[in-house]
Protein backbone atom coordinates (compact mmCIF):
# COMPACT_ATOMS: atom_id res chain seq x y z
CA UNK A 1 0.00 0.00 0.00
CA UNK A 2 2.96 2.30 0.76
CA UNK A 3 4.35 1.84 -2.57
CA UNK A 4 1.28 2.46 -4.47
CA UNK A 5 0.30 5.62 -2.51
CA UNK A 6 4.30 7.06 -3.45
CA UNK A 7 2.98 6.22 -6.92
CA UNK A 8 0.41 7.46 -7.47
CA UNK A 9 1.40 10.48 -5.22
CA UNK A 10 1.14 13.68 -7.29
CA UNK A 11 5.09 14.95 -7.80
CA UNK A 12 6.09 18.27 -10.17
CA UNK A 13 8.55 16.08 -12.57
CA UNK A 14 5.44 14.14 -13.26
CA UNK A 15 3.15 17.14 -13.72
CA UNK A 16 5.95 18.30 -16.43
CA UNK A 17 5.84 14.98 -18.21
CA UNK A 18 2.44 14.96 -18.10
CA UNK A 19 1.73 18.40 -19.26
CA UNK A 20 4.44 17.79 -21.91
CA UNK A 21 2.82 14.67 -23.60
CA UNK A 22 -0.22 16.87 -23.78
CA UNK A 23 1.57 19.01 -25.37
CA UNK A 24 2.70 17.12 -27.80
CA UNK A 25 -0.35 15.71 -28.64
CA UNK A 26 -2.05 18.56 -28.72
CA UNK A 27 0.71 19.77 -31.42
CA UNK A 28 0.28 16.14 -33.18
CA UNK A 29 -3.76 17.14 -33.19
CA UNK A 30 -2.80 20.38 -34.89
CA UNK A 31 -0.50 19.51 -37.39
CA UNK A 32 -2.53 16.87 -37.99
CA UNK A 33 -5.26 18.92 -38.75
CA UNK A 34 -3.46 21.61 -40.62
CA UNK A 35 -2.05 18.95 -42.92
CA UNK A 36 -5.19 17.24 -43.86
CA UNK A 37 -6.51 20.12 -44.97
CA UNK A 38 -3.39 21.32 -46.74
CA UNK A 39 -3.20 18.18 -48.66
CA UNK A 40 -7.19 17.39 -49.24
CA UNK A 41 -7.54 21.33 -50.16
CA UNK A 42 -8.39 21.19 -54.06
CA UNK A 43 -7.21 24.74 -54.56
CA UNK A 44 -3.69 23.88 -52.74
CA UNK A 45 -3.64 20.19 -54.93
CA UNK A 46 -4.28 22.18 -57.83
CA UNK A 47 -1.53 24.69 -57.42
CA UNK A 48 1.03 22.12 -56.17
CA UNK A 49 0.05 19.81 -59.57
CA UNK A 50 0.38 23.04 -61.25
CA UNK A 51 4.03 23.69 -59.86
CA UNK A 52 5.10 19.72 -60.67
CA UNK A 53 3.77 20.37 -63.68
CA UNK A 54 5.73 23.33 -65.24
CA UNK A 55 8.86 21.83 -63.31
CA UNK A 56 8.89 18.90 -65.86
CA UNK A 57 7.61 21.18 -68.74
CA UNK A 58 10.65 23.47 -68.34
CA UNK A 59 12.53 20.40 -68.55
CA UNK A 60 11.63 19.17 -71.29
CA UNK A 61 12.23 22.24 -72.85
CA UNK A 62 15.70 22.48 -73.01
CA UNK A 63 15.44 18.93 -74.40
CA UNK A 64 15.33 18.73 -78.29
CA UNK A 65 15.70 15.08 -78.76
CA UNK A 66 12.68 12.83 -78.90
CA UNK A 67 14.96 9.58 -77.54
CA UNK A 68 15.90 11.95 -74.19
CA UNK A 69 12.13 13.33 -74.00
CA UNK A 70 10.69 10.08 -73.79
CA UNK A 71 13.51 9.09 -71.72
CA UNK A 72 13.19 11.73 -69.07
CA UNK A 73 9.58 11.94 -68.99
CA UNK A 74 9.65 7.63 -68.03
CA UNK A 75 12.00 8.54 -65.55
CA UNK A 76 9.67 10.77 -63.69
CA UNK A 77 6.90 8.39 -64.22
CA UNK A 78 9.25 6.14 -62.62
CA UNK A 79 10.01 8.22 -59.58
CA UNK A 80 6.84 8.99 -59.04
CA UNK A 81 5.08 5.68 -58.80
CA UNK A 82 7.97 3.99 -56.42
CA UNK A 83 6.74 6.95 -54.28
CA UNK A 84 3.42 6.27 -54.47
CA UNK A 85 4.13 2.25 -54.04
CA UNK A 86 5.79 3.19 -50.52
CA UNK A 87 2.76 4.74 -49.81
CA UNK A 88 0.69 1.97 -50.52
CA UNK A 89 -1.46 4.24 -52.63
CA UNK A 90 -3.47 2.31 -54.94
CA UNK A 91 -3.55 4.80 -57.98
CA UNK A 92 -0.80 5.17 -60.34
CA UNK A 93 0.84 8.38 -61.29
CA UNK A 94 0.28 9.43 -64.99
CA UNK A 95 2.04 11.01 -67.55
CA UNK A 96 1.46 11.42 -71.40
CA UNK A 97 4.20 13.40 -73.59
CA UNK A 98 3.10 14.08 -76.68
CA UNK A 99 5.21 16.12 -79.84
CA UNK A 100 3.25 19.42 -81.28
CA UNK A 101 1.58 17.64 -83.90
CA UNK A 102 -0.37 15.53 -81.38
CA UNK A 103 1.43 12.95 -81.67
CA UNK A 104 1.64 10.94 -78.29
CA UNK A 105 5.62 9.93 -77.50
CA UNK A 106 5.29 8.35 -74.39
CA UNK A 107 2.27 7.28 -72.24
CA UNK A 108 2.77 5.36 -68.18
CA UNK A 109 2.49 1.67 -68.63
CA UNK A 110 -1.06 0.47 -68.29
CA UNK A 111 -2.82 3.49 -68.80
CA UNK A 112 -4.18 3.26 -72.48
CA UNK A 113 -7.58 3.95 -73.12
CA UNK A 114 -7.68 6.72 -70.87
CA UNK A 115 -9.24 9.63 -72.24
CA UNK A 116 -7.36 12.55 -71.46
CA UNK A 117 -8.83 16.02 -71.56
CA UNK A 118 -7.38 19.27 -69.69
CA UNK A 119 -7.54 23.30 -70.85
CA UNK A 120 -4.00 24.06 -71.45
CA UNK A 121 -1.39 25.49 -68.75
CA UNK A 122 -4.30 24.51 -65.82
CA UNK A 123 -5.17 21.81 -63.42
CA UNK A 124 -8.73 20.65 -63.96
CA UNK A 125 -10.43 17.43 -61.94
CA UNK A 126 -11.19 14.74 -63.77
CA UNK A 127 -12.20 10.66 -63.17
CA UNK A 128 -9.83 8.35 -64.64
CA UNK A 129 -9.98 4.39 -64.30
CA UNK A 130 -12.84 5.00 -61.61
CA UNK A 131 -10.56 7.48 -59.50
CA UNK A 132 -10.29 11.68 -59.05
CA UNK A 133 -7.57 13.02 -60.84
CA UNK A 134 -5.56 16.54 -61.10
CA UNK A 135 -5.10 17.13 -64.62
CA UNK A 136 -2.22 19.79 -65.45
CA UNK A 137 -2.31 19.68 -69.13
CA UNK A 138 1.07 22.29 -70.57
CA UNK A 139 2.55 23.07 -73.71
CA UNK A 140 5.61 24.33 -74.57
CA UNK A 141 6.74 25.19 -78.55
CA UNK A 142 7.98 20.85 -78.84
CA UNK A 143 5.99 19.06 -76.10
CA UNK A 144 2.49 18.89 -74.92
CA UNK A 145 3.12 17.22 -71.34
CA UNK A 146 -0.28 15.77 -69.51
CA UNK A 147 0.34 15.23 -65.47
CA UNK A 148 -2.49 13.05 -63.74
CA UNK A 149 -2.29 12.99 -60.16
CA UNK A 150 -4.73 10.44 -58.22
CA UNK A 151 -6.28 12.37 -55.57
CA UNK A 152 -5.85 10.14 -52.13
CA UNK A 153 -9.03 8.72 -50.05
CA UNK A 154 -9.27 11.24 -46.68
CA UNK A 155 -8.71 7.53 -44.84
CA UNK A 156 -5.25 6.56 -46.70
CA UNK A 157 -4.36 10.87 -46.57
CA UNK A 158 -5.35 10.71 -42.40
CA UNK A 159 -3.33 7.45 -42.25
CA UNK A 160 -0.11 8.02 -44.22
CA UNK A 161 0.04 11.67 -42.46
CA UNK A 162 -0.75 10.64 -38.91
CA UNK A 163 1.94 8.02 -39.91
CA UNK A 164 4.75 10.41 -40.17
CA UNK A 165 3.66 12.93 -37.76
CA UNK A 166 3.53 10.11 -34.95
CA UNK A 167 7.40 9.25 -35.60
CA UNK A 168 8.47 12.83 -35.69
CA UNK A 169 6.45 13.60 -32.08
CA UNK A 170 7.79 10.24 -30.84
CA UNK A 171 11.41 11.75 -31.46
CA UNK A 172 11.17 14.98 -30.53
CA UNK A 173 9.36 14.08 -27.10
CA UNK A 174 12.05 12.55 -25.36
CA UNK A 175 13.95 16.12 -27.07
CA UNK A 176 11.98 18.12 -25.03
CA UNK A 177 11.51 15.79 -21.72
CA UNK A 178 15.30 15.75 -20.83
CA UNK A 179 16.22 19.41 -20.38
CA UNK A 180 12.75 20.32 -19.16
CA UNK A 181 13.10 17.19 -16.63
CA UNK A 182 16.88 18.51 -15.85
CA UNK A 183 15.52 21.72 -15.49
CA UNK A 184 13.00 20.94 -13.02
CA UNK A 185 15.44 18.81 -10.67
CA UNK A 186 18.43 21.87 -10.76
CA UNK A 187 15.10 24.23 -10.20
CA UNK A 188 13.69 21.87 -7.02
CA UNK A 189 17.84 21.83 -5.30
CA UNK A 190 17.18 25.30 -3.61
CA UNK A 191 14.07 23.90 -1.88
CA UNK A 192 15.57 20.55 -1.01
CA UNK A 193 18.19 23.09 0.64
CA UNK A 194 15.55 25.20 2.63
CA UNK A 195 13.74 21.84 3.71
CA UNK A 196 16.84 20.50 4.87
CA UNK A 197 17.94 23.63 6.79
CA UNK A 198 14.35 24.17 8.21
CA UNK A 199 14.77 19.97 9.53
CA UNK A 200 18.30 20.39 11.11
CA UNK A 201 16.81 23.09 13.53
CA UNK A 202 15.79 22.92 16.80
CA UNK A 203 12.37 23.78 18.44
CA UNK A 204 13.53 26.81 19.78
CA UNK A 205 15.66 27.74 16.65
CA UNK A 206 13.51 30.41 15.57
CA UNK A 207 16.04 32.92 13.98
CA UNK A 208 15.95 33.82 9.91
CA UNK A 209 17.30 31.08 7.35
CA UNK A 210 19.20 33.61 5.21
CA UNK A 211 19.30 31.37 2.28
CA UNK A 212 20.59 32.37 -1.11
CA UNK A 213 17.38 30.70 -2.93
CA UNK A 214 19.09 31.72 -6.11
CA UNK A 215 15.83 32.17 -8.08
CA UNK A 216 13.86 35.09 -7.76
CA UNK A 217 10.56 33.16 -8.07
CA UNK A 218 11.42 31.58 -4.67
CA UNK A 219 12.55 34.37 -3.02
CA UNK A 220 9.16 35.58 -1.22
CA UNK A 221 8.97 31.56 -0.06
CA UNK A 222 11.81 32.35 2.20
CA UNK A 223 10.89 35.88 2.69
CA UNK A 224 7.19 34.86 4.42
CA UNK A 225 9.05 32.28 6.39
CA UNK A 226 11.68 34.84 7.92
CA UNK A 227 8.46 37.34 8.44
CA UNK A 228 6.54 33.91 9.94
CA UNK A 229 9.16 32.79 12.71
CA UNK A 230 9.44 37.03 13.34
CA UNK A 231 5.61 36.93 14.33
CA UNK A 232 6.60 33.92 16.05
CA UNK A 233 9.58 34.98 17.86
CA UNK A 234 7.49 38.28 18.63
CA UNK A 235 4.53 36.01 20.30
CA UNK A 236 6.68 33.64 22.20
CA UNK A 237 8.38 36.77 23.66
CA UNK A 238 5.07 38.26 24.53
CA UNK A 239 4.20 35.25 26.34
CA UNK A 240 6.89 35.12 28.10
CA UNK A 241 6.70 38.69 29.14
CA UNK A 242 2.98 38.54 29.98
CA UNK A 243 3.43 35.21 32.09
CA UNK A 244 6.12 36.55 33.91
CA UNK A 245 4.52 40.18 34.45
CA UNK A 246 1.49 38.15 35.69
CA UNK A 247 3.09 36.16 38.36
CA UNK A 248 4.74 39.76 39.45
CA UNK A 249 1.17 40.88 39.24
CA UNK A 250 -0.04 38.15 41.30
CA UNK A 251 2.46 37.81 43.90
CA UNK A 252 1.45 40.84 46.06
CA UNK A 253 -2.27 40.36 46.49
CA UNK A 254 -1.65 36.65 47.33
CA UNK A 255 1.14 37.45 49.56
CA UNK A 256 -1.64 39.79 51.10
CA UNK A 257 -4.20 36.88 51.35
CA UNK A 258 -1.44 34.68 52.71
CA UNK A 259 -0.45 37.63 55.73
CA UNK A 260 -3.72 38.31 56.87
CA UNK A 261 -5.20 34.89 56.95
CA UNK A 262 -2.18 34.22 59.42
CA UNK A 263 -3.39 37.26 61.23
CA UNK A 264 -6.69 36.09 61.39
CA UNK A 265 -5.69 32.29 63.09
CA UNK A 266 -3.49 34.38 65.69
CA UNK A 267 -5.65 37.50 66.40
CA UNK A 268 -7.50 37.41 69.91
CA UNK A 269 -9.09 40.55 69.69
CA UNK A 270 -11.77 40.32 67.49
CA UNK A 271 -10.80 44.43 65.91
CA UNK A 272 -7.68 43.17 64.34
CA UNK A 273 -9.76 39.96 63.34
CA UNK A 274 -12.04 42.22 62.00
CA UNK A 275 -9.35 44.59 60.17
CA UNK A 276 -7.50 41.29 59.08
CA UNK A 277 -10.90 40.20 57.10
CA UNK A 278 -11.28 43.53 55.68
CA UNK A 279 -7.73 43.29 54.05
CA UNK A 280 -8.14 39.41 53.20
CA UNK A 281 -11.49 40.95 51.18
CA UNK A 282 -9.73 43.32 49.60
CA UNK A 283 -6.70 41.18 48.24
CA UNK A 284 -9.46 38.77 46.92
CA UNK A 285 -11.33 40.72 45.26
CA UNK A 286 -8.28 42.30 43.66
CA UNK A 287 -6.88 38.71 42.26
CA UNK A 288 -10.29 37.99 41.08
CA UNK A 289 -10.14 41.59 39.43
CA UNK A 290 -6.69 40.99 37.92
CA UNK A 291 -7.62 37.16 36.82
CA UNK A 292 -10.68 38.52 34.88
CA UNK A 293 -8.50 41.13 32.88
CA UNK A 294 -5.86 38.70 32.23
CA UNK A 295 -8.04 35.60 30.68
CA UNK A 296 -9.47 38.84 28.81
CA UNK A 297 -6.33 39.75 27.62
CA UNK A 298 -5.92 36.20 26.13
CA UNK A 299 -9.08 35.91 24.86
CA UNK A 300 -8.44 39.00 22.54
CA UNK A 301 -5.21 38.00 22.19
CA UNK A 302 -6.10 35.08 19.63
CA UNK A 303 -6.98 35.81 16.48
CA UNK A 304 -10.09 33.77 16.14
CA UNK A 305 -13.71 35.24 17.40
CA UNK A 306 -16.49 34.75 18.28
CA UNK A 307 -19.18 35.47 15.59
CA UNK A 308 -20.71 39.01 15.10
CA UNK A 309 -24.18 39.62 16.86
CA UNK A 310 -26.36 42.54 16.69
CA UNK A 311 -26.17 44.72 19.48
CA UNK A 312 -27.72 47.92 20.27
CA UNK A 313 -24.08 49.68 21.47
CA UNK A 314 -26.13 52.97 22.51
CA UNK A 315 -28.17 50.95 25.43
CA UNK A 316 -25.02 48.61 26.58
CA UNK A 317 -22.91 52.43 26.80
CA UNK A 318 -26.12 53.34 28.88
CA UNK A 319 -25.87 50.19 31.03
CA UNK A 320 -22.31 50.69 31.70
CA UNK A 321 -22.79 54.32 32.99
CA UNK A 322 -25.23 52.94 35.37
CA UNK A 323 -22.75 50.81 36.44
CA UNK A 324 -19.89 53.19 37.45
CA UNK A 325 -22.49 55.76 38.67
CA UNK A 326 -21.84 54.65 42.53
CA UNK A 327 -17.95 54.90 42.44
CA UNK A 328 -18.44 57.99 40.49
CA UNK A 329 -20.97 60.01 43.00
CA UNK A 330 -18.76 58.80 45.76
CA UNK A 331 -16.02 61.36 44.24
CA UNK A 332 -18.75 63.55 43.46
CA UNK A 333 -18.06 62.68 39.40
CA UNK A 334 -20.48 64.13 37.01
CA UNK A 335 -21.41 61.53 34.32
CA UNK A 336 -22.41 63.10 30.74
CA UNK A 337 -23.76 61.10 27.71
CA UNK A 338 -24.69 61.93 23.90
CA UNK A 339 -25.81 59.17 22.08
CA UNK A 340 -28.66 58.27 19.88
CA UNK A 341 -31.90 56.57 21.77
CA UNK A 342 -30.88 53.33 19.63
CA UNK A 343 -27.78 52.16 17.46
CA UNK A 344 -27.99 48.75 16.31
CA UNK A 345 -24.57 47.25 14.93
CA UNK A 346 -23.31 43.73 13.99
CA UNK A 347 -20.43 43.46 16.67
CA UNK A 348 -18.16 40.90 18.70
CA UNK A 349 -20.15 41.61 21.93
CA UNK A 350 -17.30 40.60 24.44
CA UNK A 351 -15.17 42.88 22.54
CA UNK A 352 -17.43 45.88 22.90
CA UNK A 353 -18.23 45.42 26.58
CA UNK A 354 -14.74 45.11 27.34
CA UNK A 355 -13.74 48.56 25.81
CA UNK A 356 -17.14 50.09 27.10
CA UNK A 357 -16.22 49.08 30.64
CA UNK A 358 -12.65 49.45 30.93
CA UNK A 359 -12.72 52.89 29.34
CA UNK A 360 -15.29 54.01 31.87
CA UNK A 361 -13.89 52.44 34.80
CA UNK A 362 -10.75 53.93 33.89
CA UNK A 363 -11.98 57.67 33.25
CA UNK A 364 -14.43 57.26 36.89
CA UNK A 365 -10.89 55.36 39.02
CA UNK A 366 -8.09 58.15 37.55
CA UNK A 367 -10.05 61.10 37.18
CA UNK A 368 -10.04 64.29 39.65
CA UNK A 369 -13.00 64.31 42.39
CA UNK A 370 -15.40 66.80 41.28
CA UNK A 371 -15.03 66.27 37.97
CA UNK A 372 -16.14 65.32 34.57
CA UNK A 373 -16.77 62.08 32.60
CA UNK A 374 -18.62 62.42 29.16
CA UNK A 375 -19.12 59.83 26.79
CA UNK A 376 -20.11 60.08 23.54
CA UNK A 377 -20.93 57.66 21.08
CA UNK A 378 -22.29 58.14 17.25
CA UNK A 379 -22.01 56.36 13.70
CA UNK A 380 -20.66 57.71 10.37
CA UNK A 381 -20.39 56.30 7.00
CA UNK A 382 -20.01 52.75 8.10
CA UNK A 383 -17.78 53.99 11.31
CA UNK A 384 -18.68 53.65 14.82
CA UNK A 385 -17.05 56.12 16.94
CA UNK A 386 -16.82 56.27 20.89
CA UNK A 387 -15.09 58.99 22.96
CA UNK A 388 -14.66 58.87 26.30
CA UNK A 389 -13.61 61.79 27.79
CA UNK A 390 -12.49 63.61 31.61
CA UNK A 391 -10.88 66.25 33.07
CA UNK A 392 -8.65 64.83 35.28
CA UNK A 393 -4.37 64.52 35.52
CA UNK A 394 -4.23 63.93 32.41
CA UNK A 395 -0.98 61.90 31.36
CA UNK A 396 2.05 63.42 30.02
CA UNK A 397 3.12 63.48 26.18
CA UNK A 398 6.15 61.26 26.89
CA UNK A 399 3.86 58.11 28.58
CA UNK A 400 0.69 58.75 25.95
CA UNK A 401 2.73 56.00 23.66
CA UNK A 402 2.56 53.34 26.76
CA UNK A 403 -0.84 53.55 28.16
CA UNK A 404 -1.39 50.89 25.99
CA UNK A 405 0.95 48.51 26.85
CA UNK A 406 0.51 45.81 29.35
CA UNK A 407 1.14 46.41 32.87
CA UNK A 408 2.14 49.48 32.31
CA UNK A 409 0.94 52.16 35.14
CA UNK A 410 1.29 56.07 35.01
CA UNK A 411 4.01 57.33 37.15
CA UNK A 412 2.42 60.24 37.76
CA UNK A 413 -0.95 58.79 39.96
CA UNK A 414 -0.72 57.06 42.86
CA UNK A 415 -3.86 55.36 42.83
CA UNK A 416 -3.34 51.47 42.58
CA UNK A 417 -4.47 49.23 39.42
CA UNK A 418 -3.18 46.59 37.41
CA UNK A 419 -2.07 48.74 34.26
CA UNK A 420 -4.31 46.10 31.80
CA UNK A 421 -7.15 48.05 31.31
CA UNK A 422 -6.12 50.27 28.30
CA UNK A 423 -3.81 47.05 26.41
CA UNK A 424 -7.38 45.50 26.75
CA UNK A 425 -9.11 47.98 25.04
CA UNK A 426 -6.41 48.10 22.17
CA UNK A 427 -6.91 44.18 21.86
CA UNK A 428 -10.88 44.37 21.81
CA UNK A 429 -10.54 47.55 19.03
CA UNK A 430 -7.53 45.35 17.38
CA UNK A 431 -10.04 42.28 17.35
CA UNK A 432 -12.66 44.60 15.90
CA UNK A 433 -10.26 45.63 13.24
CA UNK A 434 -10.58 49.32 14.50
CA UNK A 435 -8.13 52.19 15.92
CA UNK A 436 -7.63 53.40 19.60
CA UNK A 437 -6.26 57.01 20.11
CA UNK A 438 -5.50 59.08 22.65
CA UNK A 439 -6.45 62.96 22.98
CA UNK A 440 -6.63 65.39 25.17
CA UNK A 441 -9.70 65.68 27.32
CA UNK A 442 -12.55 68.11 28.50
CA UNK A 443 -11.42 71.59 28.74
CA UNK A 444 -7.98 71.27 27.76
CA UNK A 445 -6.58 68.67 30.09
CA UNK A 446 -7.41 65.48 31.52
CA UNK A 447 -7.60 62.23 28.64
CA UNK A 448 -10.10 61.42 25.58
CA UNK A 449 -9.84 58.23 24.04
CA UNK A 450 -11.38 57.88 21.23
CA UNK A 451 -12.12 54.44 19.36
CA UNK A 452 -13.45 54.10 15.82
CA UNK A 453 -14.56 50.47 14.13
CA UNK A 454 -16.23 49.55 10.85
CA UNK A 455 -19.72 48.35 11.39
CA UNK A 456 -22.33 47.15 9.23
Amino acid sequence: MKILRSVVRPTLVRRVVIALLAVSVLIWLVLMTYYYWQESSHTAAAARQQQRGEAVLAVLSEINDVTEARQAVALYSALFNSVYLRADVSERFLIQLEDHTGQRLYLTPGSDGIGWSGVANEVVSQQLQGSQYQVYRGKSTQWVLTLADPVPAPALLLARLSDNLTISVLISFPLLLLPVWYAVARGLSPLRRLSDAIAARGPDDLKPLELDMTYAELTPLTTALDRLFHQLRARISREHSFVQDAAHELRTPIAVIAAQAHVMLKAVDSEDRRQAAQYLDAAIARVSHLIEQLLDLARFDTTSSTAATSLDVAQLLRQELVNVAMPAMARDIELSLEAPDQLHCLLDSQAWLSIVQNLLSNAVRYGRDGGQVMAELAEQNGILKLSVADDGPGISPAEQSLVFERFYRVTSTDISGSGLGLAIVAQAVMRLGGKVRLEQGLHGRGCNFIVEIPVE
